[in-house]
């Protein structure tokens, strides 16, 4: 009577397998290929050591930004498959603490973090999502936007809940093509419409970036 059915067995087996195989699918498409650009322009910059400096260092400049790119996606992959016992209900706002306070203590930002919601009440699918494309505003953020303040708000709405991240950092121009997928808004974006939200982006060149998130819950 203490054992698990065989199709319960077999059921866990398949998830095991199939998460497996989707990490294997997400390290070749997301990581393999930035290094692999890596290595190739780590070449073209030994063919050029004789030549022409400025070349050279905007290929090194290159290499620099793929390797930081390849280093976030193995670090949110790694982060993205904790175990549920690292992800617990209702811990939304005591993880995000923990992150703020260890952005504060490295960079010296001045931080803002209020929740008015209550965290423990989320779907556990919303809160995860919520979290980790919270977790990625804020990265990119202390990262990029050269900024010195960083402001988070989550509040209830009428039939869900909502965020709001803003800092005073640089911006960027959303309307071009390196802005339409600036530091994975793309997946940021995906996550949300996953749990059935819109996530909008404000920002331009030397206003800062606000990201703004709406998350109807489910009748």
């Amino acid at each position: 009577m203490g054992k698990k059915p065989p199709k319960q067995n077999h059921e866990i087996w398949n998830a095991v397998v199939e998460e497996r195989q989707r990490i294997s699918r997400e390290l070749h498409d997301r990581v393999l290929q930035l290094l692999s650009s890596v290595r190739m322009r780590a070449e073209s910059c030994r063919r050029r050591l004789p030549g022409n400096r400025g070349a050279l260092e905007n290929e090194l400049h290159t290499i620099e930004e793929n390797i930081d790119k390849a280093i976030t996606e193995i670090r949110n992959l790694l982060t993205e498959n904790q175990s549920l016992e690292d992800l617990q209900a209702g811990s939304l706002e005591r993880r995000l603490k923990q992150e703020l306070d260890i952005f504060r203590a490295r960079t010296g930002f001045k931080l803002d973090f209020r929740c008015a919601i209550d965290t423990h009440k989320l779907p556990a699918a919303i809160e995860r999502e919520l979290y980790f494309t919270l977790r990625e505003g804020i990265l990119n953020a202390v990262r990029h936007s050269r900024a010195t303040e960083l402001h988070l708000l989550l509040t209830k709405t009428a039939n869900g809940c909502a965020a709001r991240l803003r800092d005073n950092g640089e911006g960027f121009d959303a309307a071009s093509s390196e802005g339409s997928n600036h530091y994975g808004l793309k997946g940021m974006r995906e996550r949300i419409r996953k749990i059935g939200g819109e996530l909008d982006l404000h920002t331009a060149p030397g206003k800062g970036t606000e990201i703004k998130i709406r998350i109807p819950f489910a009748n």
